[in-house]
Formats: C-alpha cells, structure tokens, sequence
C-alpha cells in the first residue's frame, strides 16, 4: 500500500499518482473522501469543515457505499411482494438493474441520468405510458430509500414525463365481434368465454383472471379487490347475465373454485396467467383476421362504450368499470358518430313526447 504523504494543505495527503485524501476530525465528526486533483480536494475540505462549523454537515457515507441496484433489490424485497401485480413490478425493476446507472452510488445519480434514459426510451419508441410507468416505478424506490434514512434526493422528481398518446378509438363491429368469437371457440373451451365477460362488464383482465365461482351472481360480480385496491360490484345487463349461466354450464367445476384458474400459479400448476391468456388471444386474433387491430385491452374499450348508454352519467359509469377518475372513462368511452346521432335523436323524441 503507497504511504500517505502530506501535502502543503492540512488534512490532505497523496495518495499516489493523481489521488489525494482528505481526512477531517472535528466537533466529534469523522469525515474522508478521495479525489483525483488537489483543488477537488481543497473544495471539499473547506466545505465540509465550514458545514461542520455551522451544524450544517450530513454524513453521507452510506449513500456513496450503497449503489442503486442495493437499493432496488431491498425495494424488491420489502415492498414488491407486498403489492397487487408483483410481477409486472418486479419485472420493471429487474429492467432498472440492467441500466449502467444501476452500478452508480445511489447519491450519484442525477436528473441527467434520468432524463438521458427516459430520451433514448422515446428514441426507440417505447409507448409513454411504458416510460411513465417506469419513472415512477424508481422514483418510488428513492421515496422510500429517503424515507428509510438514505440522504439522497429523488432524481426523478421534475423530469418531465413523455405526452401519453390520444386514446385508441375503438369500434367492433358486429361482424368482426362475430369473427372473433368464433375463434375464440377454436381456442381452449375457457377462451370464449373470458372474452364474452370483457366485452359485456368492461372488467380488467386482471379481475376476470382472479374470479371465483361464489363472486358470479346472475345479476351482478363481485370484485373484492380491484386494481386500486377497493371492492366493487358489476352489474350484468340482461345479455350479460344469460352469458354468465351459459358459462356456468360449459366450464368445469374446479375444486378450488376458480372459474378460469388461480392467478397465481403457473399454468403446469392449473393456473391463469397473464401471458397464457395474451398468447390465446393473440392467436385467435390471427384466425379472426383481426391481429394487430384489437387487443385485449381493447375489449375494455368496447365494454365501456356498450355499457355507458346504460348509465345516467359518468360517476355511475365509474362505479361499474371502476375507474376512481371519471376523466379516465374519456380513453375508454368511444361511441361511432352514428351511435353519437341515434342517441340524441332518441333524446329529441323523448323530449318531444313530454
């Protein structure tokens, strides 16, 4: 090891080529860093003795032995589990890991790292909402690293997320509904019908995965937890509610008393995942002639524009589709122009009949 020779400057020695260490002992405070020129090191010592002089100083130690990846796995670890959608969340995490900034001390990484990663997202065309999941995904990572003692400041507070694109403008039509669900009947014997129930109650996917036989009623569906995390019941039109004793006449009785499946467990395990249910769907999109234009997704679209007719306004609307912003339904809500006429010509003849 290269012995440390003092320098003209008190506290500060050489270290080797390049390297000099400051060392500070005052007022009980114990404080080192290492840089490569003398003049950061002067900059430093003086600051820091002047912060310590006036009760100002914070000892950040931990921060710059603690790198971003540290962090993000205790996030995984302590936190993740502990949410709705897990997965999806600990996915996005592993992809923060794989970022050069990953390897940073966590007090090293700025704005401009964050703004650096969200322009090459948009430069390679991810979606918005993809980039804007994803930033407040690590900024929640940093709030809780400062809430559990790190002395960092939060990076991605003030980066300007990407403008989410137009709402997609969803029609099916009767015959393309008609394509679809005669694929779907190609597809496993469940296939047809979890899409039947997208389509009539606007349910996320999600929900319609976590349904147990004891929470479809003929008249509405229990959800106990939503993806905001409160309860709700769906009401079923007429149509919907001759589906649901349909399905319960076609779809075999399971022990455990999933309709499609646990949500959690593989599908080797008698489960419903996530990409089991896009993987059939996909495919029967491709047998329908409709791959690239509807997707699963979408079906939401359709549900709440089928259903909003059916409800007096928007907040009763929300009640059912379980939106907890109203403004929200404005994405999903897409009427043709000629439903838009019918509906008020429907209205003027109300009207005009007193």
């Amino acid at each position: 090891m290269a012995k440390h020779e003092k320098t003209k400057e008190p506290g500060i020695y050489r270290r080797g080529p390049g390297q000099y260490e400051v060392k500070i002992r005052r007022k009980g405070v114990a404080a080192s860093r290492t840089f490569d020129s003398f003049a950061e090191a002067v900059q430093f010592k003086n600051e820091t003795v002047s912060k310590i002089d006036g009760n100002t100083y914070v000892d950040q130690t931990r921060e710059r032995e603690t790198s971003l990846s540290d962090v993000i796995d205790l996030y995984l670890k302590q936190v993740t589990p502990t949410k709705r959608g897990a997965v999806q969340e600990a996915n996005r995490l592993q992809a923060w890991k794989k970022e050069v900034i990953a390897a940073y001390p966590i007090i090293s990484v700025e704005i401009s790292d964050i703004v650096a990663w969200r322009d090459r997202r948009v430069s390679d065309g991810k979606a918005p909402s993809t980039i804007y999941n994803s930033l407040n995904l690590l900024s929640s990572v940093f709030k809780w690293a400062r809430q559990h003692g790190y002395k960092v400041d939060n990076p991605c507070e003030g980066v300007s997320r990407p403008k989410p694109n137009e709402g997609r403008c969803v029609d099916l039509t009767d015959e393309n509904e008609a394509k679809l669900l005669t694929a779907c009947e190609k597809g496993p014997g469940w296939l047809v019908w979890f899409v039947k129930i997208a389509m009539f109650t606007a349910m996320r996917q999600g929900e319609i995965r976590a349904l147990k036989w004891k929470d479809v009623h003929d008249t509405h569906i229990h959800i106990p937890r939503s993806k905001n995390g409160s309860a709700r019941d769906v009401p079923l039109t007429l149509a919907a509610s001759v589906c649901v004793q349909e399905m319960r006449k076609a779809l075999p009785r399971r022990l455990d008393g999933w309709v499609f499946g646990d949500p959690d467990a593989s599908p080797e395990d008698g489960g419903c995942t996530t990409t089991m249910v896009q993987n059939n769907y996909r495919a029967a999109t491709r047998r329908a002639g409709l791959a690239g234009e509807l997707t699963f997704h979408d079906l939401r679209h359709v549900g709440c524009t089928r259903l909003a007719p059916l409800h007096r306004d928007c907040f009763e609307l929300a009640k059912t589709t379980g939106h907890k912003d109203p403004r929200m339904l404005m994405r999903y809500y897409n009427p043709s122009i000629v439903d838009r006429v019918a509906q008020i010509r429907a209205r003027e003849r109300a009207l005009a009949m007193g």
